[in-house]
């Protein structure tokens, strides 16, 4: 027996103590978390209670009552209805302020002490280069944007005040494309990545194409000036029309990006997570890059003089970063592994002056164990996931790495998401 309450709606009146992980506003409600999106700290509001998650409440907002200090008008029209950006209602210097704190909060939980974080980097709007929208094919038309908060449905995005100038150009042609493509009743979604050379555009569904859909998508692809444009129905993405490489610069080597394959989703926030990862590694020594998708550090920190060894999981950019480093002729080596089931361990860690590590947000626990046991004298973690990266910063902690810097990097405005980058010395 939990001893809570059996839940029944209701309207209820609350104020908003706080801001969850999630980008919910927290109330209190007979000693209950209750969390409301779309509020702010301050807020007083009237809600109606709508279920459970967790170990607490949710609800729906219906009336702000009082608006909190640091409530604002939110820019963007979608606001509310697009699940993109939930945060748009909290004033910049608030948001700044709460997303550095999660990064605090969550390594002070680990046992660090919260003045090892430093200030947010914050990343411009209108800069995203990099977008997967979804999208639903009706029976005249064609949504195209991003889901609602916690549903599947799909919200109409055009204008988007986080994307770059050329994605937004895309939309609309887009959209006519699909629906020139698709049947009714499609869905699916669509990888916009704009490449140094062009952009790299995957459409995923369940449904194939005919040859008459072939070459509505390779007139799209001459008539927008493509770089690659893939269709994905089931396996690796497939092209359909791949009128040059879509390249990326990565320090100084172009390297040939693989049809949807990981980048950055800003160049500026790539700039920033590698320049803080360069100035945190020694001058001399063997690196090593885990989880190195296709260079995105593994270049840069070979730019540097230094030897690198990189190390990936997925074949698709594997397989771009070695043809990369063979073609440049860097002292780049690379390995295929699966970090989580087959981590470095001590005898393979010995020959490396630092490591770098960039997992995805369920972290690096397996591989930080083994770092704590005989891992180099400095690691940096890049991280998109506060909760993750303090938990293996714990493990590196029990094995004698202490936390030197811990820096947030927001590339993702108006959202919960945050990324940092943190260094570790024995």
């Amino acid at each position: 027996m939990s001893g809570k309450s059996p839940f029944r709606p209701r309207m209820v009146e609350l104020e908003i103590s706080s801001i969850g992980a999630r980008g919910d506003g927290i109330a209190q409600l007979d000693g209950e978390a209750v969390f409301i999106p779309l509020t702010v700290p301050g807020d007083r509001i009237q809600a109606k209670l709508d279920g459970r998650r967790g170990d607490g409440l949710t609800a729906g907002l219906v009336e702000i009552l009082r608006p909190g200090p640091h409530r604002i008008t939110p820019p963007c029209p979608l606001f509310g209805r697009c699940g993109g950006c939930g945060l748009q209602q909290l004033a910049p210097s608030a948001l700044a302020d709460w997303k550095r704190d999660r990064l605090v909060s969550a390594l002070v939980r680990a046992g660090f002490s919260g003045d090892r974080v430093t200030k947010l980097i914050s990343i411009d709007l209108a800069t995203r280069r990099r977008a997967s929208f979804a999208f639903a094919r009706l029976k005249h038309s064609v949504l195209l944007g991003f889901n609602e908060r916690a549903s599947h449905r799909v919200v109409d995005v055009d204008p988007c005040l986080i994307l770059s100038p050329k994605l937004i150009a895309l939309l609309a042609p887009l959209r006519r494309l699909l629906a020139d493509c698709l049947p009714p009743a499609a869905q699916g979604d669509v990888m916009v990545t704009d490449t140094d050379s062009g952009i790299d555009l995957v459409i995923r569904t369940d449904h194939g194409i005919d040859l008459t859909a072939r070459e509505r998508l390779a007139a799209f692809a001459d008539d927008r000036d493509l770089a690659c444009l893939s269709w994905q129905q089931s396996g690796p993405p497939q092209p359909v029309a791949r009128r040059r490489t879509a390249l990326v610069r990565l320090g100084e080597v172009m390297v040939a990006l693989p049809p949807g394959g990981f980048l950055q989703p800003s160049r500026e926030g790539e700039a920033a997570l590698v320049a803080l990862v360069r100035q945190a590694l020694p001058t001399i020594g063997k690196i090593a890059d885990l989880y190195a998708g296709s260079g995105s550090f593994t270049f840069p920190i070979a730019a540097d003089g230094h030897a690198v060894h990189a190390v990936e999981g997925e074949a698709a950019s594997l397989a771009a970063l070695s043809a990369a480093a063979r073609q440049s002729g860097a002292p780049i080596t690379t390995e295929r592994r699966d970090l989580t089931e087959r981590p470095l361990l001590g005898p393979e860690l010995k020959h490396f002056a630092a490591l770098v590590f960039d997992p995805p947000r369920a972290g690096a626990a397996a591989q930080a164990a083994q770092l704590a046991k005989s891992g180099p004298p400095v690691v940096v973690a890049v991280s998109c996931n506060p909760a993750t990266l303090s938990r293996d910063a714990a493990l590196l902690s029990e094995g004698g790495y202490r936390l030197i810097t811990a820096t947030p990097v927001d590339q993702f405005p108006w959202s919960p998401h945050l990324e940092a980058v943190a260094v570790f010395g024995r």
